[in-house]
């Protein structure tokens, strides 16, 4: 059978089984009741309910799997794409279209936006202020979600939810040790006192990375949660957190130490508070304010005689000359400052018995500080406008209506409408068919506006225009359609599908582009390279933010299927396959064609095993920039079991946990095209991910 036509039939299996009669009469017992999620819509809804696709990972999960990262867990979510260049730096996407920090989705702590503003507005998974022991539960949206949470929403939200502290059943300590210099400790103390509740997290992480790469880590974290009952109608939620990392960063063969050794330094702070009102079951009112704050160290020098390859016949030229003339060193100062503020008010209410309905209105601002970011002295800020609303309308029994719209203006550009509407039919209390559309905008982030990097080096001057500033961005633009089913099984199980249609126009990418008109080369540049333009340029390559040509088409399948077989057993497989279509190669690589899982989960008395089959297809992702150099991963398959056994030490239970990941062997997962770009690195292949092994030991008080 051809492979298009196997994939075909792949993709209408889940489809075939939905209506298959045996599936459609399930009895209730095999129904669980859903989870309720706020992330789709802002307005609490069962999964059954919610205008798009919503995986729930919740913290049985999170901790069956015995997992250190929250990366890691979403690979076990349909759409999820993740890989690592090396191992203090994961790469998160839904659905690909990674860069260097990929930024289609927004990523939230208790519904604070967390994407950083510097670079090109990722979010930094290497140190988020949150213990995994602190989750309850992560609800991460498939689909484009910008009509509730604005531009960043553009493929999708994930959205971290800590748990109360009402909901705390006691304080509790964990420590890790394993390969790799694996050595975690973490300690949770829970007080609570008439009206406040508090919870106080304190974590240490250490390991040295992947063999033979300066890619170590060590990360601290203080997280502080409070809950104050302000009366029979109001409550305050407060959170405060603060973070430093440590992490081994560069190599020591890249061309003039463009990415020299060294270590980068990295503090976070935020606060953030909630007041809530409510009145009556069907309606609150909501304020809330938060501050993130960023303080970045990243600096290392080049060098103009550092790994200049003579034999190379693009720079060769340029080499000579350098190695030739008196050595040259300059220092790169990467290190910047971000800030964010951000206000919000939400009200929701039932206008009748079948209409719920929510509107809110939000200001954020955000401001970089970079001198290597912005060689014109130029300090980016940005003021952002949001009025947002949602609507559910249940119009008969079996039909239900959501509506969703978001009117977006940010700093330097009109104002943006985001609309959504989806309609579902519930023939059956077990079976939902949904069917919508959604426009969205992802406004182009501070740095892909305004970064303007001049690389200079001692006694040579300016040496090339890394990247050039972009004040003519546009927004891209998504048109999304999508037709989905959540149904019960036979075993106990549940049966999520969406099939989709996106179309992205104006896509922002970064791109090569000829040397800018204000560089103008030193006279020491000039004679070094006998006034080669070429030269000039290609030392490193002059790039810049732009919006691509043609449109992006994605159009594919995705699903999750859980089963029950046994109390004792649980079954989740996850399967995507998506056909990509652009007018740019590169782009249209940069997503995978397919990815799949297969998780067991068995208990047997005080015994407890989770073991994960993970499928990646062949996807183009790098880090860095060097034009014309493409590098495609191939597929790999990766196996991740843990085991754990409780026990009780006198009256306090304790977990003992063995967790390996990797268990196949190594595999590539991502590039770094600098380091690929070197004559002497022609033939070897990127990093490749080494296996942990590690045991966990927790103990609650």
């Amino acid at each position: 059978m051809p492979i298009r036509q196997r994939h075909a039939t792949a993709m209408l299996l889940p489809l075939i089984a939905c209506i298959m009669p045996g599936w459609a009469s399930a009895e209730d017992t095999f129904f669980q009741p859903l989870p309720v999620v706020l992330s789709a819509s802002r307005l609490p809804q069962s999964l059954q309910d919610t205008p798009g696709a919503v995986t729930v990972i919740d913290a049985d999960l999170i901790g069956a799997t015995g997992y250190r990262e929250l990366p890691r867990l979403f690979r076990l979510v349909p759409g999820m794409q993740v890989a690592q260049e090396r191992g203090n730096q994961q790469r998160v996407t839904y659905h690909g279209l990674g860069s260097d920090h990929p930024n289609q989705m927004q990523v939230l702590i208790d519904g604070r936006s967390v994407y950083s503003p510097h670079y090109s507005g990722g979010a930094n998974w290497r140190a988020l202020p949150v213990a995994l022991e602190d989750i309850e539960r992560i609800e991460i949206v498939r689909g484009s979600n910008s009509a509730t949470y604005g531009s960043n929403a553009f493929l999708g939200v994930v959205n971290l939810i800590t748990r109360h502290t009402g909901a705390e059943t006691g304080s509790s300590v964990s420590a890790r040790i394993g390969n790799h210099g694996i050595a975690d400790v973490s300690g949770r103390a829970v007080l609570r006192t008439g009206a406040l509740g508090l919870r106080l997290s304190v974590q240490e992480q250490r390991d040295d990375g992947w063999s033979g790469l300066r890619d170590d880590q060590h990360l601290r974290a203080v997280n502080l949660r409070g809950d104050l009952d302000l009366g029979a109608t109001d409550a305050l939620e407060f959170s405060a957190s603060y973070s430093t990392a440590r992490l081994g960063e560069g190599y020591p063969d890249t061309l003039f130490d463009g990415s020299g050794l060294r270590d980068l330094k990295q503090r976070d702070y935020t606060v953030h508070a909630t007041w809530r009102h409510i009145p009556s079951f069907d309606e609150e009112w909501s304020l809330s304010w938060y501050r993130n704050r960023e303080h970045t160290e990243d600096a290392w020098h080049v060098d103009s005689w550092a790994n200049c390859p003579t034999a190379e016949p693009t720079v060769g030229a340029l080499c000579a000359k350098l190695l030739d003339a008196p050595r040259r060193v300059g220092r790169v100062d990467n290190n910047r400052n971000t800030l964010r503020d951000n206000i919000a008010l939400q009200h929701r209410f039932s206008a009748t018995g079948d209409l719920r309905m929510l509107w809110g209105t939000e200001w954020r601002y955000d401001r970089i500080e970079s001198d290597f970011l912005y060689e014109s002295g130029h300090r980016p800020s940005q003021q952002e406008w949001r009025l947002f609303g949602n609507a559910e309308w249940r119009a008969a029994p079996e039909w239900l209506w959501n509506f969703g719209a978001m009117a977006e203006h940010i700093e330097g550009d009109r104002v943006r409408f985001a609309p959504r509407i989806f309609l579902n039919w519930q023939p059956q209390d077990n079976m939902t068919w949904r069917m919508g559309f959604s426009r969205a905008w992802r406004q182009p982030t501070l740095h892909e506006r305004w970064t303007d990097v001049l690389v200079s080096v001692d006694g040579l001057g300016p040496v090339n225009q890394r990247y050039t500033s972009n004040p003519r961005l546009r927004p891209q633009q998504i048109d999304a359609w999508e037709i989905g089913y959540l149904g019960s099984t036979p075993w106990g199980g549940l049966l999520d599908v969406r099939v989709f249609d996106e179309r992205i126009d104006d896509y922002i990418r970064r791109a090569p582009i000829a040397i800018p008109a204000p560089f103008v080369p030193s006279d020491a540049l000039h004679d070094a390279t006998g006034g080669d333009p070429f030269l000039i340029h290609h030392v490193m390559g002059s790039t810049q933010w732009t919006n691509m040509p043609g449109r992006i088409h994605l159009l594919g399948l995705e699903y999750r299927l859980s089963l029950k077989p046994r109390a004792s057993t649980t079954l989740l497989f996850t399967h995507t396959l998506i056909q990509r279509s652009a007018s740019n190669p590169a782009v249209r690589r940069s997503v995978a064609p397919y990815t799949a899982t297969l998780t067991w989960m068995e208990e047997t008395g005080p015994w407890r095993s989770t073991m994960s089959l993970l499928r990646m297809g062949p996807l183009e992702a790098a880090s860095g920039d060097v034009p014309g150099l493409r590098y495609t991963m191939p597929a790999y398959t990766s196996l991740d079991w843990s085991i754990a056994r409780s026990l009780r030490a006198g009256s306090r239970p304790v977990e003992v946990r063995l967790t390996a990941t990797n268990l196949l062997g190594n595999h590539q997962e991502q590039a770094h095209k600098p380091l690929q770009w070197m004559p002497h690195q022609r033939n070897r292949a990127p990093n490749k991910t080494d296996r942990q092994v590690f045991l966990a030991v927790h103990m609650a008080f």
